[in-house]
């Protein structure tokens, strides 16, 4: 129901005048009404400046926000942090908090015009009073455009939109965060345009107050009553409702943006600022990790030469030189001296590797849960653990036979163990070979967490996130799988090394047991490449 339009005839007993104490009521409150409108007018344009600069500055946010999301690299992630944490969304929700201050101010001010306009309807005449109560909030209605009367569900919808953001920061995970963090502030910039909206109308309902209002204050009881009768009033008090409903509104959507401000930034420069950490860790390993990448490498090489001594000292003629107890303590020395050196670089290597992954290790540890939940096992790396396993376990029964043959050889005599000889030292290069084969394999695994390494330090994407922060965990299974293998390196070559030995020891020559201390003497001469006793050589390299 709208104004009526027979308003006259509506309003019987029509004075021309009222009683002194009504009048004088009437244009006190009507004053007050109107210096709380001049108030709300100055507010509002306080308050639409404090919206440009919010809207400015979560611009700006949101712009270096997507600029950094759109090409993420880890030397980002300092910067993203520190964005977030930096002058510039503290000013935005110290502004937020402004605008949410002047919104109680503007509400109390409408509170103020309500009460003061009511308050002279209250001196009117009971018939005039009871009509203008009746009318006041339904001739409001024809006052505003569709898009004012829209704007309180519209209120509603913004403030449900802000909601579901806060739900998406408080259930925030390392895929969502730059997709959610955008949102955020996309969303934070809307809803402050939209309270900029309302202020824009809330100023407009107050200069219409005012307009009202001076025309009312300065003039004689029977403008007063006409101003009833065209419907100022209505408009007046309807107006003042409408400020007092979209500032309260205002209200809930600021303190919902202050939620929503300090919720992501908080989140979100957490999980930047553990992500930044991360990469100044992954850089303070890589040193480590390409040392013990070239330690595998120099290894490399080392048991090719090995490969060659062994095979060398497995040939026929060397056989046979050992039976006739001619010296051999160079070729002797020769295999000792690299598979000392294999062994020292190899256990160097993983020392590196292990202080790396300790480091990456604490380092996953610290991060947030925001970062690590979800994160699954990669399933590539653990096909690679069950292969290297099973390695393992294969180059353990090499060992165990080499063993077996060496407690053999302990046990028989001079000519049992030239047989035992014949029979085993030609195979030693297989095992050297498959010393080779364990020795690249950590090659590999070290080039694994270099490459690791440098793609964590790379180029950040919604596909490649959760790699890399698998990453961290497989740099420390591999340097779990490299101990092992380098554990498995060293038992092989004490035991090829324990078996030179006790041949050495065992077979001066078969036919001839007197002549055992010449052969002793060999074995004498194959020490400290030359003049350590092998037993000696063989008990420092290996004594552990």
């Amino acid at each position: 129901m709208g104004r009526c339009n027979c308003i006259s005839s509506c309003i019987p007993d029509q004075p021309q005048s009222l009683p002194g104490d009504s009048s004088a009521s009437i244009h006190q409150s009507i004053k007050r009404c109107h210096k709380a409108a001049k108030q709300t007018i100055d507010l509002c344009n306080s308050t639409l400046a404090t919206g440009d600069e919010l809207v400015s500055c979560g611009n700006e946010i949101e712009q270096s926000l997507m600029i950094a999301a759109a090409d993420i690299s880890a030397e980002s992630f300092g910067v993203i942090a520190d964005l977030l944490n930096g002058d510039k969304t503290k000013k935005a929700c110290e502004l937020a908090n402004t605008i949410k201050g002047k919104s109680a101010e503007c509400i109390a001010l409408s509170m103020e015009m309500v009460a003061m306009l009511e308050k002279s309807v209250d001196a009117l005449p009971d018939a005039m009073e009871s009509y203008v109560e009746k009318q006041a909030q339904q001739s409001i209605t024809k006052e505003l455009t569709p898009l004012e009367r829209d704007m309180v569900g519209e209120i509603d919808k913004e403030e449900k939109e802000l909601i579901s953001c806060i739900d998406a920061m408080d259930n925030l995970k390392l895929l969502t965060a730059v997709e959610a963090g955008t949102r955020s502030f996309q969303s934070i910039k809307s809803k402050s345009q939209l309270c900029q909206h309302i202020f824009e109308v809330i100023k407009r309902f107050a200069i219409d107050i005012t307009s009202v209002t001076q025309s009312i204050h300065n003039t004689d009881t029977s403008t007063v009553i006409s101003k009833v009768k065209d419907g100022s009033i209505l408009k007046a008090i309807g107006l003042s409702r409408y400020i007092k409903q979209f500032a309260e509104g205002c209200k809930r959507i600021m303190s919902k943006i202050i939620e929503l401000f300090r919720g992501t930034t908080g989140k979100l420069s957490t999980l930047w600022g553990a992500l930044s950490h991360a990469r100044d860790t992954m850089v303070s390993i890589l040193a480590d990790v390409v040392h013990a990448r070239t330690l595998c490498g120099e290894s490399g090489k080392k048991a090719d030469r090995f490969k060659s001594t062994m095979a060398s000292l497995g040939n026929t003629e060397t056989l046979k030189l050992i039976e006739s107890g001619c010296s051999i303590d160079k070729s002797m020395g020769d295999a000792v001296g690299s598979a000392r050196e294999i062994d020292a670089e190899m256990e160097e290597a993983a020392s590196k590797m292990k202080r790396a992954a300790t480091m990456v290790g604490g380092e996953y540890q610290t991060l947030p849960s925001i970062i690590t939940d979800g994160i699954t096992e990669d399933a590539d790396h653990n096909e690679v653990v069950k292969s290297i396993d099973a390695k393992i376990r294969d180059i353990e029964s090499e060992i165990q036979e080499l063993d077996t043959v060496i407690k053999s050889i302990e046990e028989s005599d001079a000519l049992e163990a030239s047989k035992f000889m014949h029979g085993e030292m030609p195979n030693i290069p297989q095992k050297v070979d498959t010393c080779k084969d364990m020795i690249d394999t950590c090659t590999e695994l070290a080039d694994q967490s270099k490459s690791s390494i440098d793609a964590f330090l790379g180029k950040w994407t919604l596909d490649t996130a959760v790699p890399h922060i698998q990453s961290m965990r497989r740099i420390v299974s591999i340097s779990k799988l490299m101990e092992g293998m380098v554990h498995q390196i060293h038992k092989l070559i004490k035991a090829m090394m324990t078996l030179l030995r006790v041949i050495a020891a065992k077979v001066p020559r078969a036919g001839d047991q007197a002549k055992s201390s010449a052969l002793d003497s060999v074995v004498g001469a194959a020490g400290d490449y030359v003049s350590d006793g092998l037993n000696n050589m063989m008990g420092k390299m290996f004594r552990k």
